[in-house]
């Protein structure tokens, strides 16, 4: 799923864009309902009691469903092959970027809706930072397994080889150079 990139969001000429997402639409549905209810009760509070309050109400239950909507569409989430970002904001911007060489954890979650209706969130610990969330996107299991994989570095220990490594030798070669600090250890301790 990969969708036009908000011009707020720095994207380098040598990038490509792996995906590119929003949240779920359909996260604004208890906004409607609440939306829905004060149109209601404004309704029929103002024909009971013949009061004014559906001037009041109606503007306000129009408005909190809107400004939900609004909030949401000004969030865009981007993977691409350097970094993670995160646009927010209609009015106003602000992008959060961060270098996928410090993504060190990922994890993903669905609440009960989410689990019935196939999204959920995506949280990644970044290293020196604070952690970077993508939520109530659609299939967050595929979203984190590709970040995963574009963050993955080969150094020789976890065994999965999709980039090379910038650190010489290999692991056999650390592990002798391992041995031998600890007999030159042990023999200055004695």
């Amino acid at each position: 799923m990969t969708e036009s990139i908000d011009p707020a969001i720095p994207l380098d000429t040598t990038e490509s864009v792996e995906w590119s997402g929003r949240p779920r639409i359909t996260t604004i549905l208890p906004a409607v309902v609440i939306g829905v209810l004060l149109l209601v009760a404004g309704i029929v509070v103002s024909v009971t009691r013949g009061t004014p309050l559906f001037l009041t109400v109606v503007p306000l239950g129009v408005a909190i469903p809107l400004w939900k909507y609004f909030a949401l569409q000004g969030v865009q989430y981007v993977i691409t092959d350097e970094a993670l970002y995160v646009k927010r904001g209609v009015l106003t911007r602000s992008v959060t970027q961060a270098n996928l060489e410090t993504v060190q954890n990922s994890s993903f979650g669905q609440d009960v809706t989410g689990s019935i209706f196939g999204y959920g969130s995506v949280t990644f610990e970044i290293a020196g930072g604070e952690d970077l969330s993508f939520r109530a996107i659609e299939d967050p299991r595929t979203i984190r397994g590709l970040v995963d994989r574009a963050a993955s570095n080969d150094d020789g220990l976890g065994g999965d080889a999709r980039r090379e490594s910038s650190i010489p030798g290999d692991l056999t070669q650390w592990q002798q150079i391992r041995d031998e600090i600890r007999a030159i250890r042990s023999s200055l301790e004695e």
